[in-house]
């Protein structure tokens, strides 16, 4: 139960970054908010790095980190561009393709055995999330930013997955600011906006602070556990996202959210029912 109440949490940190950087999206480019996103991090993360006592990389990882890193800086650009475009709980129901992407993803590079009732409740819960998703969708630029940042956030996560094998998550989280703060500097320089008013400067540091813990919750909680067993929980976004466009930018919400998003909750405890006995048979056999 534990990286699942990681990754709820990281989910949480999540909600609460799409929040502000909707909330900046008229003051600086989304884009840009991305590079400060990683550049403040680096600061954030330097003196834990040395207390943990630098740690390089082997070797036959580089390119694997140069690939997350690549891919990473991708997902942050095309999602900080759709949750300026289109409502917050609409952005997150178009993201929730991404644990299908990596359910099944995880099954055929990494041999996960996949569970029959899992892969039931899994494909349900994105049934109702296109649902929700149906009455408002349009294939507008924000939509399109959101669909890719799914599959490009399921190869990034597919990528920790294989380097939390051999790597620290220190060396997985600062080596991805590191590698993304030039990645998301480039395309900001078309719309760079300077950053002179306390409250932007506030507000910056404190998207970099939100970010870096609901990074390390998410790549705690995927390095520690089932990848099969964690993603379907990543839907609990679209509970946070969808409180916080409420009371923050009057997001309205339907009835056929509602209900959908009643429907993903049971889903969600269904999983956790399965996964639990689950769990009690292999300790059974275990001690047998």
């Amino acid at each position: 139960m534990y990286p699942i109440f990681l990754l709820i949490t990281s989910c949480l940190f999540f909600s609460i970054l799409a929040t502000i950087i909707k909330f900046n999206s008229n003051l600086i480019h989304p884009i840009e908010q991305a590079f400060f996103r990683n550049f403040i991090s680096i600061f954030i993360l330097l003196p834990w790095l040395i207390n943990q006592k630098i740690v390089i990389p082997k070797k036959e990882n580089f390119k694997l980190l140069l690939l997350r890193g690549l891919f990473g800086g991708i997902t942050m650009i095309l999602l900080f561009l759709s949750y300026s475009l289109i409502p917050l709980s609409q952005a997150m129901a178009i993201s929730f393709s991404t644990p299908v992407f990596i359910y099944f993803g995880s099954i055929f590079f990494f041999k996960e055995e996949p569970k029959k009732n899992i892969t039931i409740l899994m494909l349900i819960g994105f049934t109702l999330t296109l649902i929700i998703i149906r009455p408002d969708l349009n294939l507008e630029l924000g939509t399109i930013f959101a669909l890719l940042a799914a599959i490009t956030h399921a190869i990034t996560g597919l990528l920790v997955k294989r380097l939390s094998r051999t790597e620290s998550i220190t060396t997985l989280m600062f080596s991805m600011v590191i590698l993304m703060t030039p990645i998301t500097f480039v395309p900001s320089l078309f719309f760079w906006t300077v950053p002179n008013s306390f409250d932007l400067l506030s507000t910056l540091l404190i998207t970099a602070i939100v970010a870096t813990l609901g990074n390390y919750f998410w790549t705690k909680s995927i390095s520690i556990g089932n990848l099969t067993n964690l993603m379907p929980f990543d839907f609990t976004k679209l509970i946070f996202a969808t409180t916080f466009g409420l009371f923050f930018f009057n997001e309205k919400i339907d009835y056929i959210t509602i209900n959908c998003g009643i429907g993903l909750i049971i889903c969600n405890t269904l999983m956790a029912k399965i996964n639990k006995n689950n769990d009690k048979v292999k300790r059974v056999f275990s001690d047998n």
